[in-house]
């Protein structure tokens, strides 16, 4: 199980409902200044190492980077084989369903916006122009092509991947926690940095892959085999 609800059980869903709710409250408050945040993080200058950084953890919940980390850990750790294919087999889920509900509400995405008149990122800027609602990035649920991904930013895709990365690992490498999260916690960050996600998208995206690892840890328990020791 992805969650260990043995003796647990209680204190892990009051944790991960606590964290979800937190969540999902934060992206709230931050919807109607969405388009504002996502300008002013980019707008202000983050040093280049750092930077540099921030862009390469999106390895971290990059489909190619989640595939070669995890075939990388099948092939070097045969103790914990069984443990990482189910790991993995949760990273590939909540990829998937982050991804389908991608296409149910279109949304464009921040850096669509960069060379508006007003936008504080387009040199040529308008200063008597105003902001426009965050609230017209929305468009009609399923009235966009599936192939337009300018449109394709709630939630985001990178955010759920990496956190159900972290919650697999620490599934298999408990004693990693805290890097996990660190790395997920970044790769997160890098979505709002590189304009790709508002930060609602980003924070959308945690209760999501948790109500999944929830589900996921009430399905029936395989005991593992074949594993070598």
């Amino acid at each position: 199980m992805l969650f260990h609800l043995g003796s647990s059980k209680k204190k892990t869903l009051i944790g991960s409902t606590l964290v979800a709710a937190v969540a999902l409250i934060a992206a709230m408050i931050a919807l109607p200044w969405d388009l504002e945040i996502s300008q002013w993080v980019r707008r202000n200058h983050i040093p280049g190492d750092l930077r540099r950084f921030i862009h390469l953890m999106e390895i971290f919940a990059h489909t190619l980077g989640c595939v070669m980390i995890l075939s990388t850990l099948l092939w070097i750790d045969q103790r914990n084989r069984s443990k990482l294919w189910e790991a993995s087999l949760f990273v590939l889920t909540c990829g998937i369903l982050a991804n389908l509900a991608k296409y149910l509400i279109p949304r464009r995405r921040p850096a669509t916006y960069d060379s508006e008149i007003w936008s504080w990122l387009n040199p040529d800027r308008d200063p008597q122009s105003t902001f426009p609602s965050s609230w017209e990035a929305w468009g009609t649920p399923l009235s966009e092509s599936w192939f337009n991904e300018s449109v394709r930013s709630f939630p985001s895709g990178h955010t759920a991947t990496a956190v159900a990365m972290a919650i697999g690992l620490t599934y298999v490498y408990p004693r990693g926690k805290i890097l996990f999260l660190f790395m997920a916690s970044i790769a997160a960050l890098q979505r709002l940095v590189s304009g790709s996600h508002y930060l609602s998208d980003i924070l959308v995206s945690i209760p999501l892959t948790l109500m999944v690892a929830l589900a996921w840890a009430w399905l029936p328990r395989r005991e593992p085999r074949g594993d070598i020791t």
